[in-house]
């Protein structure tokens, strides 16, 4: 397995890998032999004066793996939507400070997107529990798990061997981007619109300066679904209406997080053995899961204002944190969250 604290791999299948080397920032016909463990020899200071990142393609049949030690462009969902316009795309990547990113594209479309090591608050769940691994293979090792998933979608091995042979490298280089295209909206994203002004109104104009709105749509989300209240969340909500944050808010609400984390572990283990094994993702049907669900949302009013955290990002994780609090079908909040998320994605890039 790959022990290293920083980088992104994407795995990609395309008619055209000319274009997805190209879409990355590389030209094709412009590289030179290096080995894995040379690419990782690479530090930033290193880069030609006009490039801005490097990369290692290794090419296999119709698919391709892109290895990028630093300034990831595969983080971007938007640049995987156009590499896999006809293809797929799996993107593993992570930071030093353990911040997992995982994504799946197919036909431009994202299917996944989630943190390997916080499934509950994953999208494409359908796609992902259709996996042939299991939750407590990602809890396990979720690098390894995810490194089983991509060659399970492309059959290529990351192994010993593959490190040591040399594969194409490349700089890369500024792309020129054009217009955006068009917001897809579907069918759920109108009829979610249709009821709800706040959303039709981000939908309509899905620009970066919708991002706060929707960080505050994501946790009034959350909260409204665990339940939770008092002083200090009304207090998070009003900074998180009014656009600010507040690092000692974000402590208090750490502390917050960690009492609910707490009660549920007490909860767990005062439930009967049976009830754990038909509740391995509990939701609001025990009161260990009833109290990981306000964990949830804790979680996601204290990223709401963690001034340490840029406005994208904070969006994206508030999202994907409201959905672990198990939204609910009935009153549609689970399709708000879908089209934020949306939304989220289409802003990536």
């Amino acid at each position: 397995m790959i022990e290293i604290e920083t980088a992104c791999l994407t795995w990609i299948r395309t008619g055209d890998l000319d274009q997805a080397v190209r879409a990355f920032g590389g030209h094709p016909l412009v590289a030179e032999p290096e080995t894995f463990d040379g690419l990782f020899g690479i530090a930033a200071e290193d880069l030609p004066d006009d490039a801005t990142g490097v990369a290692l393609v290794a090419r296999h049949g119709e698919w391709a793996v892109i290895v990028e030690p630093f300034a990831f462009r595969g983080l971007s969902e938007t640049l995987l939507g156009q590499v896999a316009a006809k293809g797929e795309a799996f993107r593993v990547a992570w930071t030093i400070n353990m911040a997992t990113f995982v994504s799946y594209v197919r036909d431009g479309e994202v299917v996944a997107s989630f943190d390997a090591l916080d499934l509950d608050g994953a999208r494409g769940r359908e796609w992902l529990d259709g996996l042939p691994v299991s939750e407590a293979d990602w809890r396990a090792d979720w690098k390894a798990t995810a490194f089983a998933v991509a060659e399970h979608l492309s059959g290529v091995v990351i192994d010993d061997d593959w490190t040591a042979r040399p594969h194409a490298l490349h700089w890369l280089r500024p792309v020129t981007v054009g217009a955006r295209p068009a917001l897809r909206v579907d069918g759920r994203m109108r009829a979610i619109a249709a009821i709800d002004p706040r959303i039709a109104r981000i939908i309509a104009e899905p620009t970066p300066d919708r991002l706060p709105e929707i960080v505050g749509i994501a946790a009034g989300l959350a909260v409204a679904t665990a339940g939770i209240d008092g002083p200090l969340v009304e207090e998070a909500l009003g900074l998180i209406a009014a656009g600010e944050c507040s690092a000692e808010l974000a402590g208090r609400l750490g502390v917050f997080r960690a009492e609910f984390a707490r009660r549920a572990s007490g909860a767990f283990q005062a439930s009967p053995d049976s009830a754990r094994e038909r509740y391995p993702s509990p939701g609001h049907d025990t009161d260990y899961g009833r109290w990981m669900v306000k964990g949830a949302a804790a979680e996601a009013l204290m990223t709401a204002v963690n001034p340490d955290m840029d406005l994208f990002w904070r969006a994206q994780q508030v999202v994907n944190q409201s959905g672990g609090t198990y939204l609910s079908e009935e009153n549609r909040d689970i399709d708000r969250h879908y089209a934020l998320g949306m939304v989220v994605t289409y802003l990536d890039s």
